[in-house]
């Protein structure tokens, strides 16, 4: 059993600091690791002994237990089956359709209804929908496989019902940790604490294409990034232009990973998301296995404006525990 301990400010490093017209405003410390594909530690800042929850990181080992489960779906319905997704026109309906295909309606979904992530369509609406919450597909995939296997359906986030135990299972397998606490997700699903270099570990074989379903989910990602994230939206930008499979989660935590070969995960301490697209490729950038141009090329594209009266006047950088 692993012996579990947070994450401390003691044990962290500066990962970003915000500066404003040339002076630091804010600082942003935490940990992350970085793995081979065979989950040897290529490089580490910070304590990655440490347990974080890895919220929606933990997405990818819940996609394969459902898929494990018998709950087949098309390439992109497993990717929103995978996503923290915007909740656009488009992810509402192939959530939609996955909860068809399988028999379901919106009201069975266990995830609280949520306005979307995308603005735009947000505006749209006329109130909060369970459709446009970011985890609904990741829920859609959980009654799927409840329904193939004739399991309740009621009661399918309890931690003792068989798709979590699945999904336990499934998280053992992956990261080689034991899994011996659990919290409740936004979502309300379990969420299970994992040391940061376990979690690394994980996603490390599942973009190592460790096994048939981990090939599928991987692919399926790669030719549809839209889908698990949203247009001009940072995971699915990081996937489009580096060919590196992303995933964020809630307070701070990020993950990513080079088909085939290594995985970085990041926990910022304070969970601010906005250093941890850039804390991650940094880290793969000063271990060669991304190019400086290419995480500058993403950090324009999506990093966070610093603006002052509507004008940049300032940036994101990479932090001192990083260089």
């Amino acid at each position: 059993m692993t012996a579990r301990h947070p994450l401390t400010a003691d044990g962290s490093v500066e990962l970003a600091v915000l500066d404003r017209n040339g002076f630091d405003e804010s600082r942003h410390v935490g940990a992350g690791v970085v793995v081979a594909a065979d989950g040897t530690v290529l490089d580490a800042v910070g304590d990655v002994a440490a347990s974080i929850y890895p919220r929606s990181t933990m997405k990818p080992f819940q996609a394969l237990a459902v898929r494990r489960a018998g709950a087949v779906f098309s390439d992109e319905e497993l990717v929103l089956s995978t996503a923290s997704h915007a909740g656009t026109a488009a992810h509402q309906a192939i959530a939609q359709h996955m909860l068809e295909s399988f028999d379901h309606v919106e009201a069975d979904l266990g995830c609280p209804p949520d306005l979307p992530f995308d603005r735009a369509t947000a505006r749209t609406m006329t109130g909060p929908r369970r459709l446009a919450m970011n985890c609904s597909g990741k829920h859609a995939g959980m009654l799927a496989a409840c329904r193939v296997n004739g399991w309740d359906e009621d009661s399918y986030l309890d931690l003792d019902h068989p798709m979590q135990q699945r999904v336990r299972a499934t998280v053992e397998e992956y990261t080689s940790e034991t899994v011996d606490l659990a919290g409740t997700d936004g979502c309300g699903a379990p969420v299970f604490p994992l040391t940061l270099s376990g979690l690394a570990r994980g996603f490390a074989r599942v973009v190592a294409r460790a096994d048939d379903d981990a090939t599928a989910l991987t692919d399926a990602v790669l030719a549809h990034p839209w889908a698990i994230d949203g247009v001009g939206r940072a995971n699915t930008v990081t996937i489009e232009r580096l060919g590196v499979l992303a995933k964020l989660g809630a307070e701070g935590v990020m993950v990513m990973g080079l088909p085939g070969g290594a995985a970085v995960a990041v926990k910022v301490l304070d969970g601010a998301q906005r250093a941890g697209t850039l804390a991650a490729l940094t880290l793969l950038e000063r271990n060669g296995l991304v190019s400086s141009d290419g995480v500058s090329d993403v950090m324009t594209a999506t990093g966070e404006q610093v603006l002052g009266g509507g004008v940049p006047v300032g940036r994101v950088r990479a932090g001192a525990g990083l260089r």
